[in-house]
C-alpha cells in the first residue's frame, strides 16, 4: 500500500458537518426499512447510504471536509447493470443480482462534484457507505451474509477498482427499539484492505451512539 498511496497519513479525521450529514441520511435509510416491514417484520427496503468524502491531507491526518451524494446508478445504468450480472454476482453470490444490493455512483455526477469541489481546494479522497443489519431483520434467504462494518468481498473488490485511499464503512444496527453505529475505515491493498484510524467528532459519537 506504501507504494501506491505514497506517504498518505492513515488517520482520517471527520468534521462534524460531514459525519453529522451522513449519519442523517443512514438514519433516514434505516428507518425507511423498519417501516416497509411486512405482518412477519421482514422489510422490503433494503437501506443504502452512500457520497463521496472530500477533503485535504497534512503529514500527519486526512481530514473530511466535505461529502457529496451523487446519484446511485446500480439499477438503471446498462454497464453497470451487466458488471454485477456478468462479474459480481458470478463472483461474490447470486445475491447480488438483487438491483437493491450495492451503490454505484453516477460517473457524471462524479466529475462534477470533483470539479466542484476542487474549485474549493478539496480532493476526493473516498467513499463512505452503510451497512444494514440484513442478516438478521431482511429475508431468510438473503441472512446468510453477515454484515458490519467490515468489508465484504464485493466491497474490497470496488475499493480496489477505485484506487480511492480512503473507504468508510458505516454500520446501522436497526431494530424496533432505535439503533445503534459502528463505523471503520479502509485502505485497499493487493489482497486484503488495511484498516484506518478514523477519528469521528465526539458530538458524533453522543448524537447519534455511535461505538
Amino acid at each position: 500500500m506504501t507504494g501506491l498511496y505514497g506517504d498518505l497519513p492513515e488517520t482520517v479525521r471527520f468534521e462534524p458537518e460531514p459525519a453529522r450529514r451522513f449519519m442523517n441520511n443512514a438514519v433516514r435509510e434505516a428507518q425507511k426499512c423498519l417501516d416497509s416491514r411486512d405482518a412477519d417484520g421482514v422489510p422490503s427496503h433494503l437501506p443504502r447510504a452512500s457520497g463521496l468524502l472530500f477533503g485535504r491531507s497534512d503529514a500527519t491526518e486526512i481530514t473530511i471536509s466535505h461529502i457529496e451524494f451523487v446519484p446511485n446508478v446500480r439499477d438503471r445504468d446498462e454497464s453497470v447493470i451487466a458488471e454485477f450480472e456478468g462479474t459480481i454476482a458470478p463472483q461474490f453470490g447470486e445475491v447480488y443480482r438483487n438491483p437493491g444490493r450495492g451503490f454505484w455512483s453516477d460517473e457524471k455526477g462524479v466529475l462534477r462534484a470533483v470539479m466542484e469541489q476542487s474549485a474549493n481546494g478539496l480532493e476526493l479522497m473516498g467513499s463512505i457507505h452503510s451497512h444494514p443489519n440484513w442478516h438478521e431483520i431482511g429475508p431468510p434467504h438473503e441472512r446468510f451474509q453477515e454484515l458490519s462494518e467490515h468489508p465484504t468481498r464485493m466491497d474490497e473488490y470496488l475499493f480496489r477498482q477505485s484506487c480511492w485511499p480512503v473507504n468508510v464503512i458505516w454500520y446501522v444496527r436497526s431494530t424496533g427499539d432505535g439503533m445503534a453505529h459502528r463505523v471503520a475505515g479502509w485502505r485497499p491493498g493487493p489482497e486484503h484492505c488495511g484498516r484506518l484510524d478514523i477519528r469521528i467528532p465526539s458530538a458524533i459519537h453522543q448524537e447519534f451512539s455511535v461505538a
